[in-house]
């Protein structure tokens, strides 16, 4: 991991950013970001959020679109990416109605497959990030297995390493045994407790070294900072960034 791949999930501040989107985006940038996940964000023009990400700086390396706009529309999410310079879509979420079999959650694989095709043509790549259900067990599988057997090579993972964890994994496990296909990875650590919740990396109790270690042997792209539940949305990001900043290398 070098100092230039680590980048923020917006969804960690989401809350500031529906009163005041144009002074969260400077506030990001001003904790040391450069590159920016979608996700959670007031609706906006996508010609006015361009131009505000440009102002600050702002990199958008990847977007969470649910499945159900991409249901409704891909090709218009694909065109409002592209507008955005977002060279990827991410699906963050599989709903319960399509998980409930193994043959439900084929049918899922195959109708990303199709979506794939769509973003494609607007050279976006498509995307999934997990959960913890993904593992649980399944028809004599896993949701996970199930899942990763059927998605074309091409469409890329993005792991939450807090979410693996939370499913029984080890998160570097997980990384080395997808790795020719995990690009992105959220780094969220996992608070110790009786009832754990997210913290920001390094304040809890995921290995990040290996995690980081792991990362780079797999050829990892981004490593994204991203919390569900923060206590003070920029504070947390800006600790975050600065403990991954010191396990990060410079470039060659």
């Amino acid at each position: 991991m070098r100092p230039d791949q680590i980048a923020l999930q917006l969804y960690t501040v989401r809350d500031v950013a529906r009163t005041d989107l144009a002074g969260t985006l400077r506030a990001v940038a001003g904790a040391g970001y450069h590159a920016v996940e979608l996700a959670g964000l007031p609706d906006t023009p996508t010609a006015e959020l361009a131009r505000m990400l440009d102002e600050n700086g702002l990199r958008v390396v990847a977007s969470h679109e649910g499945i159900e706009g991409l249901r409704a529309d891909a090709d218009g999410v694909a065109g409002r990416l592209a507008e955005l310079g977002s060279p990827r879509a991410i699906v963050p979420w599989m709903p319960e109605g399509d998980r409930r079999t193994a043959d439900d959650v084929r049918r899922f694989a195959a109708e990303l497959n199709g979506f794939a095709s769509t973003f494609a043509r607007h050279g976006i790549t498509l995307g999934y990030h997990n959960h913890a259900f993904e593992f649980s067990a399944l028809d004599g599988a896993t949701i996970w297995d199930v899942l990763l057997g059927e998605l074309a090579a091409g469409i890329e993972l993005e792991l939450d390493v807090y979410w693996a964890a939370a499913g029984g994994r080890d998160p570097a496990a997980v990384i080395g045994a997808t790795a020719s296909r995990v690009r992105l990875l959220h780094m969220k650590d996992r608070a110790a407790g009786p009832e754990p919740h997210d913290a920001p990396p390094g304040e809890g109790t995921l290995p990040f070294p290996a995690i980081v270690e792991a990362g780079r042997a797999a050829g990892i792209e981004w490593y994204i900072v991203e919390q569900d539940t923060p206590r003070d949305p920029i504070d947390d990001v800006a600790r975050g960034l600065r403990y991954l900043t010191t396990l990060a290398k410079p470039a060659a």
